[in-house]
């Protein structure tokens, strides 16, 4: 009977000692699903606020929009508009690519896009001049394009050829941009020869 009962004592005074442990082990939990919880409200909260904070930051579309392109002159071009060349003209690019064209006849300014085949008329009080450039904004320009058709646009090999027509006024614009020679191959030239062979009339007969 003595026997019985120690081995109840001892029975319970073992249960008893394990008790500290696990109250130990349940405040861990609490504790680490207490982080996980926080973390995740944090992390919402984050996400929550991203759209917020980018909607203050300016796209680079904008940016590259309103600023300026700078257009220099072609040089050594063609140009006939209704198989006539004109008196006073220039044509204008921005770098060493074709797209877009800027074309100046007389006190008019047409900008060509001549990948999506358009023509807009551009209004020459936003067209800035500098020494050797033009300068315009591309938000500047119209919204609706000039009613055009018989639009050519190939590559001849010796130049850069764009034909189009524009109906308002049944006008043949026939623009050739020759492709920069070998400068190894040509004579050196001194620049008031240059100036004077750009201004010939290069369909005279």
């Amino acid at each position: 009977m003595v026997a019985r009962s120690a081995t109840a004592g001892n029975a319970k005074a073992s249960y008893d000692s394990r008790k500290p442990m696990r109250t130990l082990t349940l405040t861990a939990r609490a504790v680490f699903y207490s982080l996980l919880i926080v973390g995740a409200i944090g992390g919402i909260c984050a996400a929550a606020l991203a759209p917020s904070a980018s909607a203050f930051a300016p796209s680079a579309s904008a940016f590259a929009k309103d600023k300026p392109l700078a257009f220099k002159s072609i040089e050594n071009a063609l140009l006939r508009v209704n198989d006539a060349p004109p008196k006073d003209w220039e044509v204008y690019r921005t770098g060493k690519k074709n797209e877009p064209l800027l074309l100046q006849i007389g006190n008019r300014f047409l900008l060509l896009e001549t990948n999506q085949h358009q023509v807009f008329e551009l209004d020459p009080a936003k067209i800035e001049h500098k020494t050797g450039e033009l300068l315009w904004s591309p938000s500047d320009r119209p919204d609706k394009p000039l009613a055009t058709s018989e639009w050519t646009v190939d590559d001849i090999g010796a130049a850069f050829v764009v034909k189009v027509r524009l109906q308002s006024e049944n006008a043949l614009v026939d623009l050739q941009l020759p492709h920069p020679p070998n400068v190894g191959d040509l004579p050196n030239r001194p620049p008031a020869q240059q100036q004077q062979q750009r201004r010939r009339n290069y369909f005279a007969n």
